[in-house]
């Protein structure tokens, strides 16, 4: 069997870890560096049964996922109402990013159109109403989050517009 190769983003990660336990140990000395590599340690053996729970979910959820409804939906051929769906169904996901990405890599896989998974990906970013609701009416009041989502809702379409740009430039 093969070793795959790690991709760039995990080689910049590891590269930066390096980097930075380098830079305690300089700065703190090797006991330091020891500690915050058992938090690290620590840290990861507790995200890490996420992880692959959320990954697996969403193998499953992939299965599961008509394609011939997420493509008439939310296909590349959905056009703006495909954009707007996604927009809503993006500030509804009442998730973090360990279930959120492996969703949007689950609608990838069964036909979602690229501009509609960056509108779905920045509505959750911007609004995630959950947020909103849990945290940021509760410590910010209802009129500052009013505003911040009404100034906040042409984003998920400036970046479709921009996706659709950019891919047209590069195909």
């Amino acid at each position: 069997m093969e070793v795959p190769l790690p991709d760039i983003g995990t080689t910049i990660l590891w590269g930066l870890a390096i980097v930075l336990g380098v830079q305690v140990w300089r700065k703190h000395g090797a006991k330091e560096a020891r500690v915050a590599m058992w938090k690290a340690a620590e840290r990861a053996v507790r995200i890490l049964p996420r992880i692959a729970v959320a990954v697996l979910t969403a193998g499953f959820a992939a299965r599961l996922i008509p394609s011939g409804v997420v493509a008439d939906h939310i296909g590349a051929g959905s056009g703006s109402s495909g954009v707007l769906l996604a927009m809503l169904v993006g500030g509804f996901i009442p998730a973090g990013p360990i279930i959120s990405f492996p969703l949007v890599v689950a609608l990838h896989e069964a036909g979602a159109g690229t501009v509609q998974l960056v509108t779905l990906l920045t509505a959750w970013s911007v609004f995630a109403i959950h947020r909103v609701i849990i945290y940021e009416i509760p410590l910010m009041g209802l009129r500052f989050s009013a505003i911040r989502l009404a100034s906040s809702l042409p984003l998920p379409l400036v970046a479709a517009a921009l996706t659709a740009l950019l891919l047209s430039l590069i195909r």
